[in-house]
């Protein structure tokens, strides 16, 4: 494993200028983020705007090995004429994975919070997979996994918790089961698991080698905080053994936006020691 950081953590900048930041203050790979694929996958000229970015990660010699795929798509909305532009946008952003060696696309299982109609359920069940089976048989043909990633019931102000797909393993493993593609992994969002209250050296012994992505983040348990390990109340040891247990070699991705909530003059050295922190973990 090495480390790797999210690339919206510098939003503001362009995707090719991220990848020189980055590089500069000492991370060696990250994953490219949903606001940054987003730009590139609609360019008008995608071979072009492909060809700069890997000129650029070569260049400063770093490593993109996933991305996050259109976080606002939903293969299993109602609507389907959003579910079909949502699928495109996916596949358009799968097409500039396969032009830049991309390996991995993490996505969200969709569905956003499950319906109390039992009728709306099943349906929503049924489109999930058939997105599911249409993204998998594309990504497929161009070298690339998907990692479907675990989510977190959310907490409405005032209403209590609202139930939200992906949010407990079992419904994961039964979209996989369904699908029965080598293309499908699970990706460990530990920040939306710790929320969830799972055990996450236990879940990720579980999730075992269909493991293939990782976003890395603590809180204190109370919300969806993505901060920096060591800050919240996650015990971080037993989760880097069982990663080793499992023999995962992707890179140890941290997501962490919530690093950012200080004046822009700190998110460098808040940077410097997100990579600091990991590079002790990952060597202990």
């Amino acid at each position: 494993m090495q480390p790797c950081l999210w690339t919206a953590y510098f939003a503001e900048l362009s995707p090719t200028e991220v990848l020189r930041h980055i590089a500069d203050l000492g991370w060696p790979s990250v994953e490219l983020s949903t606001e940054h694929i987003d730009v590139l996958g609609s360019s008008e000229d995608m071979e072009a705007a492909a060809a700069q970015f890997r000129q650029v990660a070569t260049e400063v010699g770093i490593d993109v090995p996933q991305v996050h795929l259109h976080i606002q798509a939903n293969v299993a909305s109602l609507d389907e004429e959003q579910r079909q532009a949502d699928i495109e946008t996916v596949k358009r952003q799968l097409d500039f994975c396969q032009l830049t060696g991309i390996g991995v696309g993490v996505i969200h299982p969709g569905g956003a919070d499950a319906p109390r109609n039992i009728e709306a359920q099943r349906r929503t069940n049924q489109l999930r997979v058939a997105g599911f089976r249409e993204l998998c048989d594309y990504a497929g043909l161009r070298g690339v996994r998907l990692a479907v990633e675990n989510m977190n019931d959310r907490i409405g102000v005032g209403t209590g918790t609202r139930r939200r797909f992906g949010a407990e393993l079992g419904e994961l493993l039964d979209l996989v089961q369904a699908l029965g593609s080598p293309v499908l992994g699970f990706c460990l969002d530990t920040s939306h698991a710790n929320v969830q209250g799972h055990d996450l050296p236990a879940l990720i012994r579980e999730m075992g080698d269909l493991l293939v992505a990782l976003h890395i983040s603590d809180n204190d348990g109370t919300g969806d905080l993505h901060w920096v390990p060591l800050r919240g109340e996650i015990d971080w040891p037993p989760v880097v053994q069982a990663l080793r247990d499992i023999n995962f070699s992707g890179p140890f991705n941290l997501e962490i936006p919530g690093e950012r909530r200080c004046p822009p003059q700190f998110w460098d050295a808040r940077a410097r020691y997100a990579l600091e922190v990991t590079e002790i973990l990952l060597n202990t």
